[in-house]
């Protein structure tokens, strides 16, 4: 097998775990290349790997729908034949055009996500520990017939330009050390920190700590918030995704919620927090490398939690709304940033 063609759209955390595998892939296989199908607002994540080359699709505009998904195997297939395609994502989107790669012959690997086990955990709300996502990304690439001898991945997994390198090395020298960086927002509501709470620790850690802020824009308002009310405490929305993650190596930790910032830093071997809401660790989405001690949930959690296994359904608890967050204590993040 020389070439195939693996395809993860989204999100972005679970796009970024690929990127440790895939370099163990391409470790252990040195004749083969591999084409990454991905979303074109994270394939800048897959730069400067060799044999390693990242296709950004718009599924938006320029590949929407079952027209558009004909046209990106079109594209894809233009400069030759992939010997198989190992499908890491397997939704809707993935699997119509896994089927126009099986019509031109190719084999089709696909992931097993366990859904139907991840639900009854949810319903019974009897919890044990799921493979991780790499395992899983690891087990199709073996039935596909890929070499994969080790686990042992390598960290940093994200290789950043010596221009952007330069820009935070700049950036970070007008700043008194140590640094620690906070994201205390995540897609959804349930995994977010109640603001107060993300008050409460920014506070506690500025003391301390250089502490930056880190987000997308839509987060800009909230930010500048704290940054004109704390002090030590900095906005890094300026800062470009790749920037963003570079700035990550010079913090002594980096504490998340249960969102793509958890796997950034994890894969860029920097000492990660994350704290857990609607979501639960067990489903096999944390961090990569880290330990149970640095999973921070409720101590005495709702009844209700897990709820789901993404956190993208609303809350249902209408005595004590969104109470896996509210009852997480700032005092036991701080003891969980102090052991490590």
């Amino acid at each position: 097998m020389n070439r195939i063609l693996v395809i993860r759209f989204s999100a972005m955390g679970d796009v970024a775990m690929t990127l440790p595998v895939l370099k163990l892939i391409l470790k252990e296989n040195p004749t083969l290349e591999i084409t990454f199908l991905t979303g074109n607002n994270v394939a800048c994540l897959f730069e400067n790997i060799e044999r390693l080359t990242a296709f950004g699709a718009d599924l938006k505009k320029k590949y929407n729908g079952i027209s558009g998904l004909k046209k990106l195997h079109s594209d894809l297939s233009k400069n030759g034949k992939f010997d198989a395609i190992v499908d890491l994502h397997n939704v809707l989107r993935s699997n119509i055009l896994d089927i126009f790669f099986r019509i031109s012959g190719i084999p089709v690997y696909k992931i097993n996500k366990e859904r139907s086990v991840k639900r009854k955990m949810i319903q019974t709300k009897n919890l044990y520990q799921l493979p991780h996502t790499t395992e899983r990304y690891l087990t199709v690439f073996k039935n596909a017939g890929v070499n994969v001898k080790s686990t042992d991945f390598n960290f940093p997994s994200i290789t950043v330009s010596e221009t952007d390198k330069n820009v935070v090395n700049t950036y970070t020298e007008k700043f008194p050390k140590p640094f620690i960086a906070f994201a205390p927002f995540a897609k959804h509501a349930t995994k977010s920190l109640p603001l107060d709470k993300s008050e409460a620790l920014i506070t506690s850690l500025s003391v301390n700590y250089t502490v930056f802020l880190m987000g997308g824009k839509e987060n800009a308002a909230q930010f500048d918030v704290w940054e004109s009310s704390i002090p030590n405490t900095y906005s890094t929305i300026h800062l470009t995704l790749i920037q963003q993650v570079a700035l990550m190596s010079y913090m002594n930790a980096v504490i998340s919620m249960d969102s793509a910032n958890m796997h950034l830093a994890a894969i860029q071997g920097v000492p990660v927090i994350s704290i857990w809401g609607a979501t639960h660790p067990f489903f096999g989405f944390t961090g990569i490398g880290t330990i149970s001690s640095s999973w921070i949930s409720a101590e005495e959690s709702p009844a209700c939690r897990p709820c789901s296994v993404f956190g993208n359904k609303p809350c249902g608890n209408k005595k004590e709304p969104y109470a896996c967050m509210n009852r997480i204590k700032v005092e036991t993040i701080i003891k969980a940033i102090n052991s490590i």
